[in-house]
């Protein structure tokens, strides 16, 4: 579940990457990190950061797991006309293929966990 997240992760930012370089022109890893962390329009990947590391320190510490696997099944949920994360979602989802089978494994991953 952690790989698939991981993965799901990367596949965004590097959408999102894409996306904020196409008006703004090439960026180095380090300008390009320095806006993730702080330019609004990158602001709507926070939710599933924070969740993957929320997931990561319930996995150590062996509590919350389960709620914090809900709510990632709750946020993987795209939504073309929703309001924040789940509307920026879809439309990665729309540009992307490497979004959409990223998605596919992480749905699948928190899936089997709910067994």
């Amino acid at each position: 579940m952690r790989r698939e997240l991981l993965d799901l992760h990367l596949a965004l930012v590097d959408s999102e990457r894409r996306e904020y370089e196409r008006s703004r022109g090439r960026l180095s890893d380090r300008a390009f990190l320095e806006a993730l962390i702080g330019a609004p329009e990158l602001a709507w990947l926070n939710p599933l950061t924070s969740l993957i590391v929320r997931l990561e320190e319930a996995l150590d510490e062996n509590t919350g797991v389960e709620d914090c696997v809900d709510q990632i099944r709750k946020l993987l949920r795209p939504n073309a006309s929703g309001h924040g994360f789940q509307r920026k979602y879809a439309e990665a989802m729309q540009r992307s293929p490497e979004v959409v089978v990223a998605h596919g494994r992480a749905v699948a991953a928190v899936g089997r966990e709910e067994s």
